[in-house]
């Protein structure tokens, strides 16, 4: 999150303002407590994004903070932990709670060669709409092209940010206590696999892992699996190109060995895309000169 400030992939809170003009209205309409003639919207995605290893050309959207990868029909408003049996499967939850649209509320979508946005602009839980208090949610996922940002993640997926803008998670439920809830607890924060049987949960019901900081106003969190650190020639990541760099490629081109991504990117040393007996050669080239 941005507040691991410390940490060389925390994220910066860099709005992207896309309600007033830039982006397109998904026209959902929700008035909470799952009630409204469209809750959900398929938006296709302009570039091809994986998650959790599996590759998706579209995601639908919910008026109730979340998206999910693929096409969804179950337009889940009350929010569950995550990972777990609750909603639709695969989700990323951006702020997953009873939302509703309507004075003023609605979300957008932006989309450019470098990322997708999706907005959810003034919206209020659907609680406090019920006792007067009328306080709003406006935040916004970002979903990023790493191929067309050069950004090589260590197993390939695709990478997302989360901003919030106005954050106010005060829609108190009383789930799983008692009976069937009008409606879930705190909002949910997190993401889960397409199995939903794997995940990581930010919050839920106001509770915070251990490792996470309490959401506010300007915040941002970033989702990513690593960044691939790697030198060109460098095949066993010890700071020097020499003749054990050369074995491993050779092995690598005669499929003696099955290349780590890292490996894979360090390799390619002419940067043609294929590992080959030209890259041998330049990578002999390049431990004789050290």
């Amino acid at each position: 999150d941005s507040g691991d400030s410390s940490y060389n992939l925390a994220p910066s809170y860099e709005w992207i303002e896309i309600a007033e003009g830039l982006g397109s209205s998904l026209n959902l309409d929700d008035d909470g407590d799952g009630n409204g003639s469209n809750r959900t919207a398929l938006v296709s995605l302009p570039f091809d994004f994986q998650f959790y290893g599996q590759t998706y050309t579209e995601i639908t959207v919910s008026a109730d903070g979340w998206i999910s990868f693929g096409r969804n029909d179950i337009p889940s408003f009350r929010n569950h932990p995550l990972p777990g049996p609750g909603g639709p499967s695969p989700m990323v939850a951006a702020f997953w709670d009873d939302l509703r649209t309507g004075s003023g509320g609605n979300v957008y979508t932006y989309s450019a060669n470098e990322y997708l946005v999706i907005q959810w602009d003034n919206m209020r839980t659907h609680f406090s709409a019920v006792f007067g208090n009328n306080e709003r949610q406006t935040f916004q996922m970002i979903l990023y092209n790493n191929e067309f940002l050069n950004n090589q993640t260590v197993t390939g997926d695709n990478e997302i940010k989360i901003q919030y803008n106005d954050f106010n998670n005060t829609s108190a439920g009383y789930y799983p206590e008692g009976g069937t809830p009008v409606h879930g607890c705190y909002a949910t924060v997190g993401i889960e696999n397409h199995l939903g049987n794997q995940g990581l949960q930010y919050t839920f019901n106001n509770q915070y892992s251990p490792a996470s900081m309490s959401l506010s106003d300007g915040d941002a969190i970033f989702i990513t699996t690593g960044k691939i650190s790697y030198t060109l020639g460098d095949l066993n990541f010890d700071d020097t190109i020499n003749v054990l760099d050369v074995v491993t490629l050779v092995s690598i081109v005669l499929n003696i060995i099955e290349p780590s991504s890292s490996q894979e990117l360090a390799s390619d040393v002419n940067g043609d895309g294929s590992l080959n007996v030209l890259d041998v050669v330049l990578i002999v080239s390049l431990a004789l000169e050290n």
